[in-house]
């Protein structure tokens, strides 16, 4: 391990050890601080996050862009702060910070034995929203999460996002999980925010400009007749958070490359929406729009 992994991992650890003996407001306010340090941490990424926003929001003010940045590297602190508290978590605990409207429809379709498909984005938090989905549906939801280069701190985060019982499935090695899940029956999530793969994924428009989508989740929703439901875990005043859920319309497709890029377009559009409504809560710090 080098000498920065080996201080990133004892710094997480440190920031959680304070994170769980905080209340909740304390806790938030904590991440906020944790947000604008780690703004000031890396010049090239704050580039790219500033560079995300002028390219999304073209005709809005600098001083209006400036405060979506800072409010979104907040929200990174206070996902990251409140995800390191998650040992001091009870499953009462999550089910209180967290409702998601609309859920008995996924939860339905878990008794009845029929594969699901989640959808969602590094928004609000996200980490709250997959541990309240496995809670909800009393059954485990396999997640697929990209690796950390870090392995230690990968080792100890995935910790912290099984511990109610979801599968963690490394993005490499998902193939054959995400089948043998969905042929059981069983219920996958997918936060679909993320550059794909230019040479064979589809380029889909996402605030006006065409960027490599994965196509996963469309490919395995028609090939399997699986639903999609996505939602957003918005937060509210109080620091709790709401994540309404809605199915993905998707019975006029077929299972076949129009189908798969049509679907595709439709979740990516679903994204934008919601990051139109509040782009303080989205992640602009990945390079989306890379290629």
């Amino acid at each position: 391990m080098s000498l920065s992994d080996r201080s990133t991992t004892w710094a997480l650890l440190a920031l959680g050890t304070v994170a769980r003996v905080l209340p909740w407001s304390a806790r938030r306010t904590l991440g906020r601080l944790i947000g604008r340090r780690m703004m000031g941490l890396s010049s090239s990424r704050r580039r790219i996050t500033q560079e995300n926003v002028e390219r999304a929001f073209p005709s809005i003010a600098a001083p209006a862009r400036d405060a979506i940045v800072h409010a979104s590297y907040e929200n990174l602190g206070v996902v990251l702060t409140e995800l390191l508290a998650t040992p001091a978590l009870t499953r009462e605990a999550v089910l209180d910070r967290v409702s998601i409207p609309g859920f008995d429809a996924v939860r339905a379709r878990h008794a009845e034995g029929k594969p699901t498909i989640f959808l969602s984005a590094h928004y609000g938090n996200w980490e709250y929203l997959a541990m309240a989905a496995g809670l909800m549906l009393d059954a485990p939801v396999s997640i697929v999460v990209h690796p950390q280069h870090n392995a230690a701190a990968d080792r100890i985060l995935n910790a912290y996002r099984s511990q109610f019982g979801n599968i963690l499935i490394p993005m490499g090695d998902a193939a054959r999980p995400l089948v043998r899940t969905l042929s059981t029956g069983g219920t996958v999530a997918f936060l679909v925010d993320q550059h794909g793969v230019p040479e064979k994924d589809p380029w889909i428009e996402f605030f006006g400009a065409a960027t490599p989508t994965y196509e996963a989740p469309a490919a395995l929703a028609l090939r399997f007749n699986a639903p999609i439901f996505y939602a957003f875990a918005e937060r509210m005043e109080d620091g709790r958070y709401v994540a309404q859920i809605r199915e993905l319309p998707m019975d006029d497709l077929t299972n076949d490359r129009d189908g798969v890029r049509e679907l595709t377009r439709r979740h990516v559009a679903v994204l934008e929406e919601q990051i139109r409504r509040r782009p303080e809560l989205w992640s602009w710090q990945h390079r989306r729009w890379r290629t």
